[in-house]
């Protein structure tokens, strides 16, 4: 095989586009939570963002410590499905942010979860999980 013909510019071009198409379809997700920690949800690694006493309502409310973890492709996928089930159960939807409710963002899309739903429980019970 002749190695000039492997990266020759059509072969070039369509190792762009292919890596160019994956980088379109890369996933991640937004989600504060009902404290107003953020939490920036990638394929591999979940970064927690606290809020300060500060930023707190109260001003005494810290979330903690800032991380950065890593997650396996079966720990993204179980959050995805979570998330999934949260946009379907429309029923927990609420039209503005209210304290404690959970707020997902998606794209450009933001969605207002309400704080009694258990779906949200669910989602914040398994993002502390990497946390810990």
């Amino acid at each position: 095989m002749d190695i000039r013909k492997l990266f020759s510019k059509p072969s070039v071009l369509f190792f762009a586009i292919a890596i160019s198409s994956i980088t379109a379809q890369a996933k991640s997700y937004s989600y504060i939570d009902g404290n107003n920690n953020d939490y920036e949800i990638t394929s591999d690694s979940v970064f927690y963002s606290p809020v300060k006493p500060v930023e707190s309502s109260s001003g005494e409310y810290s979330g903690g410590n800032p991380a950065r973890v890593k997650i396996s492709s079966e720990q993204f996928l179980k959050i995805e499905l979570i998330i999934k089930s949260i946009l379907k159960d429309k029923s927990n939807f609420i039209k503005t942010r209210l304290m404690g409710c959970g707020t997902l963002i998606v794209g450009k899309k933001i969605t207002y979860i309400n704080s009694a739903s258990l779906l949200k429980a669910e989602l914040e019970k398994e993002l502390k999980s990497y946390l810990n």
